[in-house]
């Protein structure tokens, strides 16, 4: 097929940028876990790929190879898996070091493509995130000493058990909060707001792997943000961490403590910061429109502040995302635009000479935002495919211009200019019912 012109993103094109961004992540946490955390990159990406290659050959059609997406699954489930300090009693809460560590990932890995990734393929959409939920179910067993992490509250980290974060959190002695923080995630057992900052922000040495420096992240994540700004949804991230720090003021306000520490440790925990830029901005599993992604934030947030203060699940960050991922499709009604036969002006993205090459729908929503007459062209089309008359006239299908700007910046490449003859009969058909 001869090239035609289509804006600059593909879909293959935003996985690239997306393994990129990770990779550089993987290489920044060998700093504290050298050679483990590379090596259960490897296994994950390896397994992903395994994987997703041997069920497309079987099912084909219905969840063909995608390798490159299997990469990013693969990344994603090492980053977000938790490496401890070397020879520290907090690996004896689970297998946060080899070999084990390469067990738990294997399981997590094949669990999280064959039954969450592949699987929700074949029922048309993806409800929930497939590492997080993957992550969450091989650890539920684990419930009472790793996801509530019982062993935090004995005396497990030198003689003393981690404050709750519903009291007072303070510097001070070694049985602080500052100073579990520091004898946790730190080499330096100095708790200063200094040393405290430069553990939290620059350098951890217990935690998710993806979130080992939060100043990587920032700077990864802001400038994959830059690169991919028209297909990443980038306010579900800006709303999320916007309101984390709302509602730690707000916990602040009635606990009292160290302001500084609460909000260093809401914001920039290996989970959360990791989670608010790489995997609450996967666009199968949250909202299309930008409304619903400002609240799909705000719910992460306030989930998130809620879990981590008042269970003592301190990577609460990742049961909120499942949680909202559930109700994406609620979301998904919030914030529609009103159809108009008026055209509105769009602006596009660059052009680029490219060929077709048509992949399932990744839900950017970079459709609905594109069309000059405010319709939801992905849902047309679905409509459209199902002779689903009523559901065309309720979505304005006869408001159509034909303009092609919905096929124009779709990344998948979906057909999703109906023809003309088609939109005319429906139109007719549609007035014809109206009258």
């Amino acid at each position: 097929m001869p090239a035609q012109e289509y804006s600059y993103m593909t879909k293959n094109r935003l996985m690239i940028y997306t393994l990129i961004a990770l990779s550089i992540l993987v290489g920044i946490s060998a700093i504290s876990w050298w050679p483990t955390s590379v090596i259960i990159a490897a296994i994950a990406v390896a397994l992903a790929i395994a994987l997703d290659f041997a069920i497309g050959k079987v099912i084909k059609a219905k969840a063909p190879i995608n390798t490159l997406s299997a990469a990013v699954f693969g990344l994603i489930v090492a980053l977000s898996y938790s490496l401890g300090v070397p020879n520290s009693k907090v690996n004896d809460v689970l297998a946060l070091k080899p070999p084990d560590a390469y067990y738990y990932v294997i399981l997590i890995t094949v669990i999280g493509m064959v039954v969450l990734k592949k699987a929700q393929t074949l029922m048309g959409r993806k409800y929930v995130n497939p590492a997080a939920a993957a992550k969450l179910l091989i650890l539920f067993p684990f419930l009472n000493t790793v996801l509530l992490a019982k062993d935090h509250f004995t005396s497990s980290f030198g003689g003393f058990g981690i404050p709750s974060l519903a009291t007072a959190i303070n510097y001070g002695s070694s049985t602080s909060f500052a100073g579990y923080v520091q004898s946790c995630m730190a080499n330096s057992i100095t708790n200063s707001p200094q040393e405290v900052f430069y553990t939290m922000f620059i350098q951890k040495i217990h935690g998710w792997t993806g979130g080992v420096s939060s100043l990587a992240v920032l700077l990864v994540g802001v400038g994959f943000f830059a690169v991919c700004k028209d297909y990443i949804k980038w306010r579900i991230t800006a709303t999320y961490l916007g309101i984390t720090v709302l509602a730690s003021v707000l916990m602040f306000a009635v606990y009292g403590g160290d302001l500084g520490l609460r909000l260093m440790f809401e914001l920039f925990i290996g989970s959360s910061i990791f989670l608010a830029f790489f995997m609450a901005t996967d666009p199968a599993t949250t909202p299309l429109t930008y409304m619903g992604q400002i609240i799909f934030g705000v719910g992460l947030a306030v989930i998130t502040v809620l879990v981590q203060t008042y269970m003592n699940f301190f990577g609460g960050s990742i049961l909120a995302l499942v949680i909202m991922n559930l109700l994406s499709p609620l979301l998904d009604r919030v914030g529609q635009r009103k159809p108009t036969r008026d055209n509105v002006p769009v602006k596009l993205p660059k052009p680029k000479q490219q060929t077709m090459n048509t992949t399932f729908c990744i839900r950017c929503g970079k459709c609905l935002v594109s069309c000059p007459n405010n319709l939801n062209p992905i849902s047309l089309k679905e409509a459209f495919d199902r002779n689903d008359a009523e559901k065309l006239s309720k979505l304005h299908l006869d408001y159509c211009s034909g303009c092609g700007y919905c096929n124009y910046v779709c990344p998948s490449r979906i057909n999703l200019k109906l023809p003309k003859i088609s939109r005319t009969f429906y139109g007719f058909h549609i007035r014809r019912k109206q009258q």
